[in-house]
């Protein structure tokens, strides 16, 4: 029997199935590889991500409480709808946490956080311009090196399910659109300003990154 404490629970980099079937199924969610409003092929994704059916059932009960997956007791599990109206709530939600990070990060960073803060400036200045998908990986590894100088596992996870709606809202309305590398090299003055411990700066900035990412996902549609 499969379980958290068995080899045969494991998956790629020691994660369990469990992790690891939801760490993917939210990637081709968020990445529209599972668009909205598509059935979920429980069977097919277990015989190819390799997981059995209570690893699976795992993973579709984190990500319905993710908002990701809708479940229909004896019908079936659905693709959450990417709803425009959400949008309001969810950045209303991004600016008041993300300002948060924002701030206790600049309060609390390290000699040794910086030096990561550092290096995603150097990767901000070598980004190529043209990838949309490379600005993206990099807006998210920029974000996530807040939260964890920001040590607060709570609101950090809270975050990063706020921070996925809106990487899942930026696929379905601005994929295909002009390169989005200006908008993420906004952060360029909120990481020097973390680096720098100015609280004040660096929760400003945050809070203005959000409302230009509303701005963009409006302007769009």
């Amino acid at each position: 029997r499969e379980g958290p404490g068995t080899v045969e629970a494991m998956g790629t980099a020691g994660r369990t199935r469990a992790e690891h079937a939801y760490l993917e199924l939210r990637r081709r969610i968020i990445d529209m590889r599972l668009p909205p409003g598509a059935a979920l092929d429980e069977e097919a994704l277990m015989a190819e991500l390799g997981v059995g059916r209570t690893p699976m059932r795992e993973a579709v009960k984190r990500l319905e409480s993710d908002r990701m997956l809708t479940v229909y007791p004896r019908r079936g599990t659905i693709i959450a709808d990417v709803n425009i109206r959400d949008l309001k709530a969810i950045s209303d939600a991004r600016r008041v946490l993300e300002g948060f990070a924002a701030r206790r990060a600049a309060e609390l960073a390290t000699d040794g956080d910086r030096q990561r803060l550092k290096e995603c400036l150097q990767l901000l200045a070598n980004a190529p311009a043209e990838s949309n998908q490379a600005s993206m990986d990099l807006d998210e590894r920029i974000h996530r090196t807040v939260y964890a100088v920001m040590r607060n596992s709570y609101v950090e996870a809270t975050l990063i399910q706020y921070f996925s709606l809106s990487q899942r809202m930026w696929n379905f309305v601005l994929a295909g659109l002009a390169p989005i590398a200006g908008h993420v090299r906004e952060h360029e003055a909120l990481l020097q300003a973390v680096i720098d411990g100015d609280a004040d700066r660096a929760a400003a900035l945050a809070e203005e990154h959000v409302t230009h990412f509303e701005g963009l996902v409006r302007s769009a549609l």
